[in-house]
């Protein structure tokens, strides 16, 4: 899957028609058919490949739509590089679309005053660029919600939703389950056929979710014992003013949903690919025994080498795999989509002979080389993910609750060698356990 490098070197984008669009889908349901041995995103790579170096192309027009697919680092770069501002590049429309069925007013699909007044809400909110100053409170409800060894895929979520309540809420009614409305929820965000066929069904749950939200939020702000709690609902009813409440109160789903989607996903690839490497699980061992007492956050922070894990499981498999930016039109025309395909920019073969590899140690280095500096596992410059640090924390407390302390393998044969899939296998089986 060599390219040529004028495919890479800048210029008019390459052009896919309605026959390459069909060829795409032709090949992409081609893969489907093959079951738990599919890599869908590898044959899209190959697509993508395919129609630049025909047309000498640094991008890919999707003619059928005002869609642009990023096919190069640079220009990646340039999207990424400025904060959201409605002069410049803006959060694609097809992203927020999406995103207003839940939240009109998230950070995600912010720009220009909106985003400059919430990019601060959410950096004070999860203690982005530092240990959180609630760690360890968080690190004792991870901790519980991990407390029994995981057997399968299922588990993980259904743990990382425990702590997820806790970390993000705190005590709330039992018969509720915010954590599985959150998780319906964006799975409609997600799925705009979904969204459209069965969004009116899903308003009621909606409704509620934004209830419990606003309750918990009044009790927090007005109660002397609410005051005290340690969530971080606690921190934006305390830090935030009274006024623009319904925008500021549609910040939370996100967070939430990070623990029971993507965080889950990031989570359990990590946790694959790591005890499906002997080498690797021991060296993760020997790091959390060598850290200090398991029990404490700041042993926690010291895991820089089970850190560097995550960050590469994270490169290999992105648990999110797109998103979607938008450049102002030129009067007269039409705005332009553009949209990054992240396993295909993070999988570039210009990237290095071991971009297919399982390497944490990439992530120790003093200067990251082609294939970490390619992540955009949490996206980078101004937009780069506030919750990055907690979610980290988060994945790494789980971990060595489940490996260290209760000898949980999630052994995958597929990820025990190299080169791996672009696609993250099927999990197959039950992880077991030594003790």
């Amino acid at each position: 899957m060599q390219q040529s490098t004028g495919s890479r070197s800048g210029g008019m984008p390459a052009r896919a028609g309605v026959f390459d669009m069909l060829s795409l889908g032709a090949t992409l349901g081609a893969e489907l058919l093959k079951g738990s041995k599919s890599d869908p995103a590898a044959a899209h790579r190959r697509w993508a490949d395919h129609v630049m170096k025909r047309d000498g192309g640094a991008d890919i027009d999707v003619a059928i739509l005002p869609i642009e697919m990023v096919g190069n680092r640079a220009h990646s770069n340039e999207l990424l590089a400025s904060a959201p501002d409605e002069g410049v590049v803006t959060p694609g429309h097809t992203k927020a679309d999406a995103m207003r069925f839940l939240a009109p007013a998230a950070l995600t699909i912010a720009s220009g005053d909106a985003w400059r007044r919430l990019r601060p809400f959410h950096e004070q909110v999860l203690g982005t660029g530092g240990t959180h100053a609630f760690a360890q409170t968080f690190l004792f409800h991870i901790r519980a919600a991990f407390a029994a060894p995981v057997h399968n895929e299922s588990d993980i979520r259904a743990a990382m939703g425990r702590a997820m309540i806790k970390i993000v809420l705190g005590d709330v009614n039992p018969r509720l389950d915010p954590a599985r409305d959150v998780t319906k929820l964006f799975a409609l965000v997600q799925s705009p056929v979904k969204r459209k066929l069965l969004g009116f069904l899903h308003r009621r749950r909606r409704d509620h979710l934004y209830d419990l939200i606003a309750r918990k939020w009044e009790y927090l702000a007005e109660s002397s014992e609410g005051s005290r709690e340690e969530t971080l609902l606690a921190i934006a009813a305390h830090v935030a003013p009274d006024t623009d409440r319904t925008s500021l109160l549609q910040q939370v789903p996100h967070w939430m949903f990070t623990f029971t989607c993507s965080g889950t996903d990031l989570l359990t690839r990590a946790l694959c690919l790591i005890t499906s490497r002997h080498h690797v699980r021991e060296r993760v061992l020997d790091e959390i025994r060598g850290c200090g007492p398991i029990d404490k956050a700041t042993t926690v922070e010291r895991m820089v080498y089970l850190n560097a894990c995550i960050l590469e499981a994270g490169r290999l498999f992105p648990p999110v795999t797109k998103t979607f930016h938008e450049r102002r039109a030129a009067p007269g025309g039409r705005a332009r989509e553009y949209a990054h395909y992240f396993p295909y920019l993070q999988r570039d073969d210009s990237l290095g002979p071991t971009v297919h590899e399982f390497r944490p140690e990439r992530w120790l280095e003093p200067t990251l080389d082609a294939a970490a500096a390619a992540s955009n596992l949490f996206l980078r410059g101004p937009r780069a993910c506030p919750g990055m640090d907690l979610i980290l924390f988060v994945c790494k407390t789980a971990i060595a609750r489940q490996v260290a302390e209760l000898g949980v393998s999630a052994r995958q044969e597929r990820l025990a060698r190299d080169p791996l899939p672009v696609s993250f296998p099927k999990v197959s089986g039950r992880f077991t356990t030594s003790r």
